[in-house]
């Protein structure tokens, strides 16, 4: 995956070895950290009916605002390319 590549440019190591090491630590933070609500009830039908129901009493609010970024045009790239 690319994004091991670059953790292991980043980091100095092996993609394998960053990807080794990731999962490592998921493993131990999956144990340590709280699951999620659904994660917890997603066996039991009937308290993940419940959760399922709690949970649409809430409204998402996402910020999805668009920055502009300068970026130079074809055409004008060409231009300063060709003088």
């Amino acid at each position: 995956m690319p994004t091991f590549e670059v953790l292991g440019l980043h980091f100095g190591i092996s993609k394998t070895e960053a990807n080794d090491t990731f999962h490592y630590w998921l493993e131990i933070l999956r144990k340590v950290l709280p699951s999620s609500l659904l994660e917890q009830v997603e066996k039991h039908d009937s308290d993940y009916a419940i959760a399922i129901e709690l949970l649409t009493e809430f409204q998402l609010i996402v910020d999805s605002m668009e920055q502009p970024r300068a970026r130079p045009s074809e055409i004008r790239s060409k231009k300063v390319f060709f003088r």
